[in-house]
């Protein structure tokens, strides 16, 4: 059995670490976090004090038991977060009310239970519950919420999303709520959210057309209608400080006679830009203003990039403060801003940069309430380590003090870590993160080593402490690389949509670029190199599989996308058209397929193809697991030798775990050593 490989018991001791970082969310006089161990396998809802938290070894008062819960209801239930009513103005300490998400087996779909937390119990006088579903839920005060739910015909998308979003008030049934607003029915979701940002009221909506084209629609209190947020394009996303809007356009920008770049951060007024901001679109002709009048949009810029080896990663904020995260040729940047009542304007303070190889990141503790802030730093080599600062802004940055760190899993001592580029065929630069573990350098020959990436969605590939990599393989002298390919966000805007669609190609030719850099650089050989990725990531190493199987000694594939003719028709596939492409579409389908790993299954790639294990779970609402289970199978099929075809391309399906694969530490000890055990026995025992 593979939980008496020791491999498990050095993975579940990682995962069930009573020493790891107790991340925390501050509601009231209270810090809530959610724990899972040995003692408690589907974990518990527990909160302490400030006082307590600052200790090395906190006194925790448990809130809610899901492994108790589970074993009354007699299922499988998976905590899956808790939304608190804020009860806004003058209240916000005030943290007794919350909805519960639970999903059984860990499917995105989950059921909400209105809780009480102070009382530690579910409330049971007219609560507020939502049946299991896939839906969307925000409290607007006690008695009433905002819910997108399955209503019946034209109320869910293509995708498996809410359409509409409904009044719902404690006391009436949910089927009877009041429809406030609805989306069209092709967009992948629509719906509303209700929130206090610093006492300022917000009740914003959206349709989100594509994956990355959003419209966003605001209430302005007195108003019948909805005012619809023009003047942006669709690709544009939006959030709030205050009175302000805070504009991150995802295309060069013209507005009021300026142009801004793609990838930028841009502040004005709120009201001013919902309402008046015809005035100022002069690109779109409509309602010009008079040549030399003042713009009546103040728009102030707070981050553009200053080269294509920059991007915008996020803002996070406190009462007073702005952090604006970016990524500076991959090195994390955190550039902050104070917020001037007088002035209505925000006033740069300075900016932190992380050490090399190493990400940082900033978000207030309690942003409506205070400046205290929580920081946190992490490397390949370099444990976590969870920090906070009462004061806040860039002076509570530098002198933020460490409450926690992460423990050591494996000895650093002697391994290194450097940013290389290789370059794809095309002539990009494609940069990658190359771990030597302990005697391992350019001299001491090639070494067995793993690669992973992911390319999709903008979504960064950046440095983070994993004791289970550590243990997995630089503890056994081997290597691990972390390739950042287009597609990602690594470098803003343009390098993730120039791999999407038609030019996925282009994120497969990267990783592979990286492969071949590795071998050139004397790192290692195609048979003692191997490749991991899930999800949009299982997607990519699906393609190496088939495309360039002479890259690569072992592949493992978790959660992934194969079959990208029917991917529109599963689960939530077709709400991810912006990114794959429409195989529906006459001329497009066969530039899809000529990518698509499972098209690529024959005779031939079958006999070609290293030894590959595809992971999944049964349970998986988001990627279906068919697509790896019929890749698998129809590989079997098509083998000239179904017996040598059966011992290298192999399959396991996990009950449990939804999208994420494990549902608790025991079962991620389990698909890890998997996973892990199979890469290490294929690439150590390779011939370099």
């Amino acid at each position: 059995p593979i939980e008496k490989e020791p491999l498990h018991a050095e993975l579940l001791e990682v995962f069930d670490d009573k020493n790891r970082i107790p991340t925390v969310s501050v509601r009231g006089d209270f810090l809530y976090n959610f724990w899972q161990d040995e003692d408690h396998v589907k974990g518990i809802w527990r909160r302490t004090t400030w006082e307590e938290y600052k200790k090395k070894d906190p006194e925790w008062e448990t809130v809610l038991d899901i492994d108790a819960l589970a074993e009354k209801e007699g299922k499988s239930w998976v905590y899956k977060g808790a939304r608190f009513l804020c009860y806004g103005p003058g209240e916000y300490r005030r943290a007794d009310r919350c909805l519960i998400s639970l999903s059984e087996g860990g499917t995105d779909a989950c059921e909400v239970r209105e809780f009480d937390a102070m009382e530690k119990k579910w409330v049971t006088e007219n609560p507020f519950y939502i049946p299991n579903s896939k839906h969307t839920v925000c409290w607007v005060d006690r008695d009433t919420l905002w819910v997108g739910y399955d209503y019946g015909e034209g109320t869910m998308s293509p995708s498996g999303y809410p359409l509409t979003t409904r009044k719902w008030s404690r006391g009436t049934k949910l089927e009877d709520a009041t429809e406030i607003f609805r989306g069209e029915p092709t967009d992948v979701s629509a719906g509303g959210s209700f929130y206090y940002d610093k006492d300022e009221k917000y009740a914003m909506f959206y349709r989100m057309a594509t994956f990355n084209d959003i419209e966003y629609y605001y209430w302005f209190e007195g108003d019948k209608d909805l005012t619809k947020v023009k003047w942006i394009a669709s690709s544009c996303r939006i959030q709030t400080f205050k009175k302000k809007v805070l504009i991150m356009p995802k295309e060069v920008w013209s507005f009021g006679g300026k142009v801004y770049k793609a990838g930028s951060l841009l502040s004005c007024d709120f009201e001013t830009f919902v309402k008046e901001g015809h005035l100022d679109a002069v690109f779109l002709g409509a309602g010009a203003r008079t040549v030399g009048e003042e713009p009546k949009c103040d728009i102030q810029i707070l981050y553009e990039p200053a080269n294509d080896r920059c991007a915008y990663e996020g803002a996070t904020d406190s009462r007073d403060y702005l952090y604006v995260s970016s990524l500076e040729n991959l090195q994390s940047k955190i550039t902050v801003y104070r917020f001037d009542d007088a002035t209505n304007a925000f006033i740069l303070e300075g900016a932190h940069e992380a050490e090399n190889c190493q990400t940082f990141s900033v978000g207030g503790a309690e942003p409506n309430s205070t400046n205290a802030l929580f920081a946190s730093s992490s490397g390949f080599l370099n444990p976590s380590t969870y920090l906070y600062n009462e004061v806040g802004g860039l002076k509570g940055i530098k002198n933020a003090q460490s409450l926690k760190s992460s423990s050591s899993w494996f000895d650093s001592e002697g391994m290194s870590v450097t940013l290389n580029e290789a370059t794809s065929k095309d002539g990009t630069k494609v940069p990658y993160f190359l771990v030597r573990a302990k005697g391992n350098d350019e001299n001491s020959g090639p070494k067995p080593t793993v690669l992973n990436g992911y390319g999709g969605f903008r979504i960064n590939s950046l440095p983070s402490y994993s004791g289970s990599t550590g243990k997995a393989f630089l503890n056994h002298g081997m290597n691990f690389a972390l390739a950042c390919i287009r597609g990602g966000g690594e470098f803003g805007p343009e390098w993730s949509d120039c791999a999407k669609k038609e030019n996925r190609w282009k994120s497969f030719e990267d990783f592979n670029a990286v492969a071949e850099d590795l071998v050139k650089v004397g790192a290692t050989t195609p048979k003692q190199l191997g490749c991991i990725g899930g999800s949009n990531g299982g997607l990519l190493t699906g393609a190496m599989a088939t495309h360039f199987p002479e890259s690569f000694g072992a592949i493992v594939s978790q959660c992934p996308l194969l079959d990208m003719e029917r991917y529109v028709y599963l689960t939530s596939g077709s709400s991810w058209i912006n990114e794959y492409g429409d195989p529906r579409i006459e001329n497009m389908k066969p530039k899809i397929l000529a990518w698509s790993p499972y098209h690529q299954i024959s005779e031939r790639s079958v006999a070609n193809m290293p030894p590959t294990l595809f992971t999944c779970s049964t349970a998986d609402d988001r990627v279906h697991p068919s697509h790896a289970r019929r890749f698998v199978e129809k590989a079997h099929k098509v083998a000239k030798d179904e017996a040598k075809a059966k011992e290298t391309i192999l399959y396991h399906e996990m009950t449990e775990g939804g999208h994420a694969g494990a549902a608790d530490n025991k079962n991620r000890a389990k698909i890890k050593t998997i996973e892990y055990t199979f890469l290490r026995t294929k690439l150590c025992n390779a011939q370099p």
